[in-house]
């Protein structure tokens, strides 16, 4: 079942179509991994995905009562809340107690120890993890994450990990860290020219399906310089032939009509 759709979205940044009629289809539990080169509008999908920009043209179409949680790339906080106070203030709601109780651990899992610090005193690496915190800790249908594994050494990054395969609801991430994708993702999007591709698999699935397609198209291509070369050469011929027609039929002119 489809729980958030794009549908033929186009959109441009700075005079630049990012997208061109692309769509795109969320189902319930899936765990999408959106890849590409910088500039081909990852994070801005993102953004569209949450609600936060909307496309040019085209249709976003959500499922009824969708909860969304999304993590961008760089947090920001009101710095002279505490770190408890800005998770609290991150979340849909007012943190109950228990939620409170899985903040802190969360945390302190993630090397932040001093829940009365001022945020504004955190370095950017602690607010990355603590607005991780801050969308992992209460239920929600979408979790949406732009760059999730920043700032996280190699054993926060399988904690994340395994947080990520056991979370029930969908999951959509941008990240270059390609070993963390092939273990959440179940599906890969490629954005590329302004289109998406789509993979049903994991990020070593998609290696192995892109170089099948990128054989492929080369194959292609190679046949269509054969065809090409041949429609030249059939072409030289027909000219050589019609020259030799032009130039016997000027020798019979000049026979019949010698003055």
């Amino acid at each position: 079942m489809n729980i958030l759709s794009l549908e033929n979205i186009t959109h441009s940044y700075t005079e630049r179509n990012l997208f061109d009629d692309a769509s795109f289809y969320l189902h319930e539990g899936e765990k999408v991994g959106i890849i590409g080169i910088n500039g081909t509008g990852k994070s801005t999908l993102l953004k569209i995905m949450a609600g936060l920009e909307v496309p040019d043209s085209g249709n976003v179409i959500k499922a009824s009562n969708l909860m969304i949680h999304y993590l961008p790339q760089n947090p920001q906080f009101n710095e002279d809340d505490t770190v408890i106070e800005s998770v609290q203030n991150m979340v849909h709601h007012h943190a109950n107690e228990d939620e409170l109780v899985k903040a802190k651990a969360m945390m302190t899992r993630l090397g932040i120890n001093n829940f009365e610090q001022k945020t504004g005193e955190l370095s950017g690496g602690q607010r990355k993890r603590l607005a991780l915190v801050s969308v992992l800790i209460t239920p929600c249908d979408i979790l949406i994450l732009d760059e999730p594994t920043n700032h996280l050494d190699s054993e926060m990054a399988e904690w994340l990990e395994n947080q990520l395969r056991a979370f029930k609801g969908a999951l959509v991430m941008v990240t270059h860290d390609r070993y963390f994708l092939d273990k959440v993702a179940t599906k890969t999007i490629l954005l590329e020219n302004g289109k998406e591709k789509i993979y049903f698999g994991n990020y070593s699935y998609f290696l192995k399906e892109d170089e099948k397609r990128t054989l492929a198209e080369f194959e292609n291509y190679k046949n269509q310089q054969k065809m090409i070369k041949k429609m030249k050469e059939s072409i030289k011929t027909l000219r050589k032939f019609a020259s030799s027609c032009v130039l016997r039929f000027s020798k019979r002119e000049a026979l019949q009509n010698p003055y």
